[in-house]
């Protein structure tokens, strides 16, 4: 098996999802007392969250510098464990020739909802990640049409997500974002883009229906980079 590399603490929280989801695939796939090769970067994350609203600009320069040394560690492929800082991430990649392969969280999201004939989706994440083109730009270059909650949906969700990067699911969250999801159901699904919001409904969101099935990315990129790991 391939060494897969997590460059993580973007949450805590969900840093611990993307190594439980790992281990349960290798030990799925593989049987005996097999468990997925991994190595983990776990950076202090306050630098880069801090800069997030408002001095956004930072934040490339910022990745980049956990990337570099990231890279010199030896895994054999990355998995940046943080839905919106895949658009720094694209910004940095082509000046940084990395000689390991990038298991994209948004592109594989995408690949699977297509493989799944998903074509609307509503996309959930932080504020950056709802209200800028980004992730949305890479939905839609799959084919997907993609609509985000209204201005006081969003706020709520950024707020439950402040707490679940905390470790902390408040108790009136999940049946807010459940009925939440439910004002959507002409659409076929909704994307979790954000490492945390998955910490509502455990297990594999996929299999989960509170109001409208859910696409996860975190099990989704975790998923692939298993697939990577194990081929020849």
């Amino acid at each position: 098996m391939k060494m897969i590399g997590l460059l993580g603490g973007m949450s805590w929280p969900s840093t611990i999802d993307y190594y439980r989801i790992l281990n349960e695939l290798a030990q799925s796939r593989q049987g005996g007392h097999h468990s997925a090769n991994l190595l983990l970067r776990s950076i202090d994350y306050h630098e880069i969250k801090s800069a997030y609203y408002g001095h956004w600009d930072r934040v490339p320069g910022l990745l980049e510098t956990e990337v570099r040394e990231f890279a010199s560690l030896g895994a054999a492929c990355l998995v940046l464990c943080n839905n919106t800082l895949h658009e720094a991430l694209d910004e940095i990649l082509p000046g940084l020739n990395l000689r390991m392969p990038v298991i994209h969280i948004a592109r594989e999201t995408g690949t699977e909802a297509v493989r799944h004939g998903i074509r609307r989706v509503l996309l959930l994440g932080t504020l950056h990640t709802m209200e800028h083109h980004y992730y949305r730009g890479t939905l839609e270059s799959f084919g997907l049409e993609v609509q985000i909650p209204d201005a006081a949906e969003r706020s709520r969700i950024q707020a439950i997500q402040n707490e679940l990067a905390r470790g902390n699911v408040l108790p009136n969250d999940k049946a807010w974002f459940t009925g939440m999801l439910t004002r959507y159901r002409q659409l076929d699904a909704a994307v979790l883009a954000c490492t945390e919001l998955p910490l509502l409904f455990p297990g594999d969101a996929r299999e989960t229906d509170p109001g409208l099935p859910l696409l996860n990315p975190t099990r989704i990129q975790c998923e692939a980079a298993m697939r990577f790991a194990l081929s020849d």
